[in-house]
């Protein structure tokens, strides 16, 4: 299903009228803000990795993953909220909350499943709604990685306020976009090392990275990690 299908089918699904708020939910891993924007914003690029099951996760964290993206959408992507609560309750490092966001009861759910972050499409959403979504999160304590395509979306992403943005193509020039200070991550067109030292050199401080092939998946985020951040490289 291609994005803009799925975000009309997020949208009907989220159509009900937004209930009074409800008690926040007790989560079941510890909060600790700021860990996935720390996870891809070190001395080195923070590879994270995304996660269909317990197993995949446990063996990316024993690989070296920065974190785990966790797809949190039953129907469309082959995961779930409750896959993103036992991922979670599984590993240490930071998790991602992967689905195509359009109501801020997604965030309440993110945070509720125990994840550390939530995936946040410019594309999908208007700006009074991206701004709302980012202002949940943060009061949440959970990172919002705010994904962007163009000039437009890296400039309503920087207006909500994001403070983690992530690219889904390498461009130099939308990169240099995003002010020195703003972690950048790359979403997509990361096959292996060599992709990751391109982007690296390109002021990328982490990659999302689809599901490794072959029989070891640790071995496999093993050969990407360890390469050094060029953040001064765009500027």
């Amino acid at each position: 299903m291609d994005l803009d299908r799925m975000i009309a089918a997020k949208r009907e699904l989220w159509a009900l009228p937004v209930a009074p708020p409800a008690p926040r939910v007790e989560r079941h891993r510890p909060l600790r803000p700021g860990r996935f924007t720390a996870a891809v914003s070190g001395r080195d690029v923070g590879i994270v990795v995304d996660a269909r099951s317990v197993r995949l996760a446990l063996a990316y964290e024993s690989g070296g993953a920065a974190g785990v993206s966790v797809p949190a959408d039953e129907v469309h992507l082959g995961g779930g909220p409750e896959l993103v609560r036992r991922v979670a309750g599984a590993v240490d490092v930071p998790v991602l909350f992967a689905d195509v966001v359009v109501d801020v009861r997604q965030v309440d759910m993110a945070y509720a499943c125990g994840a550390d972050a939530v995936l946040v499409t410019v594309r999908a959403v208007d700006h009074a709604e991206l701004a709302d979504i980012v202002a949940v999160a943060d009061g949440l304590g959970i990172d919002a990685l705010v994904s962007t395509t163009d000039e437009e979306d890296v400039e309503r992403a920087l207006d909500a306020g994001a403070a983690l943005v992530g690219l889904t193509h390498d461009s130099s020039w939308l990169r240099a976009l995003v002010p020195a200070g703003v972690p950048v991550v790359m979403e997509s067109e990361v096959r292996d090392r060599g992709d990751v030292e391109r982007v690296a050199g390109l002021g990328f401080t982490g990659c999302v990275v689809g599901p490794l092939p072959g029989r070891d998946p640790a071995a496999a985020v093993r050969g990407l990690t360890g390469v050094p951040t060029g953040a001064g490289a765009v500027r």
